[in-house]
């Protein structure tokens, strides 16, 4: 592939020249459709992807269909490292396109070639494991510490500081990101918006009182 598309991952401006062409010289492309499967959870982990344009998402399944959305993924991100450094060598997640996605893709093989040749390139993946494991340490707390409202706010808020290119979650999906039902999302956003605390407008969320989705947040 291109050097020149590597520009379009952040993360990867700290890495040496030579890191960096050897990226290049491993990896290609692959473009998606929305509404692609990338990865299913629990089948064989064989690469590992950066995200060069679009969005994704990750979620896991009970045997009942409930769904919990893990994450959203936007340029920059990495998806499935951790799947492949793993024991298991299996997806820990299914990997869904919302948007068209353009995806740097390097192989099992060539992602730990790398590793061992590459010290920056590890040290690079051990950040974004930290930030990774950050994120989901906060997710567990919040479902098992906190109530639906008190979660359905703190989400607003780590909405409305995303870019607006991020934001169009459906009710579904912040159900099921925060581990509740549609109708009970529904209920608690017409309750926020009656309090004068949220407006929404084409599908958008506004923050009209954030410093009182703040406190409820912490309840």
């Amino acid at each position: 592939m291109q050097a020149e598309a590597l520009n379009q991952i952040p993360i990867f401006s700290s890495l040496q020249a030579d890191t960096r062409t050897a990226i290049a010289r491993r990896a290609f492309t692959r473009n998606l459709p929305t509404g692609c499967t990338l990865l299913v959870e629990g089948l064989p982990a064989e690469y590992g992807y950066f995200v060069l344009s679009g969005e994704l998402r990750a979620l896991r399944m009970n045997q009942d269909g409930r769904v919990q959305i893990l994450a959203r993924f936007w340029t920059g991100d990495p998806i499935n490292l951790i799947s492949l450094l793993s024991q298991e060598h299996v997806n820990r997640a299914t990997i869904e396109t919302l948007t068209n996605s353009t995806l740097l893709v390097l192989s099992a093989s060539d992602f730990n070639d790398l590793i061992h040749r590459h010290p920056d390139f590890s040290t690079l993946l051990l950040r974004q494991f930290a930030a990774r494991l950050t994120k989901m340490t906060d997710l567990a707390a919040d479902l098992s510490l906190y109530a639906v409202r008190a979660r359905l706010a703190r989400f607003l808020i780590e909405l409305a500081d995303l870019t607006p290119s991020h934001a169009g979650w459906t009710q579904d999906e912040i159900a099921a990101h925060i581990g509740t039902v549609r109708d009970v999302v529904g209920r608690l956003l017409r309750d926020f918006e009656s309090a004068d605390l949220i407006q929404r407008q084409r599908g958008q969320i506004v923050l009209l009182n954030r410093d009182e989705l703040t406190r409820i947040s912490k309840d």
